[in-house]
């Protein structure tokens, strides 16, 4: 099914095989699938986490972000980009933070990916700050902070700026 849920036309077949793995090829593969998901899945104006909601193609979960953000570190950690691809993310992933739409600081459980506005998804009253998504989301910038520790200026914005959202 499509993301309208109409019936599509049939897959491919494809074929496939499983090989024993060590300890270390599992993780590498599960990370590897994790950052992945984050990386290449996100929305395009902040380069924060979409949520998978059909026919939502702009909407930021906050909490998930949050996940998301560790997910990065782990990426550039283990080398599946460059720390510089991850400084240019990071920078417009706070750079977008900076100016989204808060509630006395908290972040609402979806935003709105190119205007940064709450995006009400459960109903008109859902439009405020949601606390544990907020927490999700500062965990995952807390972490980043510490992660960016160069002297460069990307990384010095980075952590200036993720002191200003917390």
């Amino acid at each position: 099914v499509d993301e309208q849920y109409r019936e599509t036309a049939p897959s491919q077949i494809v074929n496939a095989s499983t090989r024993d793995m060590s300890d270390d090829e599992l993780l590498t593969m599960v990370q590897e699938a994790c950052f992945r998901y984050y990386w290449e899945g996100s929305e395009k104006t902040s380069g924060l986490a979409r949520e998978n909601i059909p026919g939502r193609h702009n909407m930021i979960a906050s909490g998930a972000s949050g996940f998301g953000i560790m997910a990065l570190i782990v990426g550039t950690e283990r080398k599946f980009i460059t720390r510089e691809q991850a400084v240019e993310r990071f920078n417009r992933i706070v750079s977008f933070l900076e100016k989204a739409e808060t509630f006395h600081g908290a972040f609402s459980h979806f935003i709105d990916g190119p205007t940064g506005k709450v995006e009400p998804f459960f109903g008109q009253r859902d439009n405020g700050g949601d606390l544990v998504e907020t927490s999700f989301l500062i965990q995952g910038l807390l972490t980043a902070k510490a992660y960016f520790n160069g002297n460069s200026p990307q990384e010095k914005s980075i952590r200036d700026k993720i002191s200003s959202i917390w």
